[in-house]
């Protein structure tokens, strides 16, 4: 009886030829001349072009104009608008002023409300700054902060009568 899930025999063990030394490979591969030049013994010391330096004022001028000097100065303003706006937040008269915007009834009391806090904010602000560059930047802030109160389409100021 033949069984019908056998595998079938595996082929006769063949005598494969054993590696010898002698027998590479030839490659035609020609070779190629590297020239090899040894180092001078004596440096190159002849003088080369003159590169001008620059004088200090030039050098200082010219980092005094630079972004990142802009940028750093920038940033000092915001931390010392920062620093006087966390102190000026916790006057009782600021803190009053604020809590008072809740109390307007339509959206022009609101806004008027608002108005005259921040003009209260940003003029203690203004009176804790000491130097005239943070005031200045004070100001630019209030001013902004103020002219975004702004809808003139909504309720325009009447025009003043000549």
């Amino acid at each position: 009886m033949a069984l019908m899930g056998q595998e079938p025999p595996l082929p006769a063990a063949t005598a494969t030829p054993a590696p010898s030394a002698s027998v590479r490979p030839e490659l035609n591969i020609p070779e190629i001349p590297v020239p090899v030049e040894p180092a001078p013994l004596v440096p190159n010391t002849a003088p080369g072009p003159k590169k001008s330096v620059p004088s200090i004022t030039e050098l200082d001028s010219a980092f005094g104009q630079s972004s990142l000097g802009a940028v750093v100065e920038q940033q000092r303003l915001q931390l010392e608008w920062r620093k006087l706006k966390n102190r000026a937040a916790q006057e009782s008269e600021v803190i009053a002023a604020k809590n008072a915007i809740s109390t307007g009834r339509t959206d022009v009391e609101k806004r008027e409300l608002r108005r005259a806090y921040y003009k209260l904010y940003y003029g203690r602000m203004q009176a804790m700054a000491d130097k005239p560059e943070v005031k200045a930047f004070v100001a630019q802030r209030k001013n902004e902060i103020l002219d975004s109160l702004e809808q003139p389409h909504v309720r325009p100021k009447p025009a003043a009568k000549r």
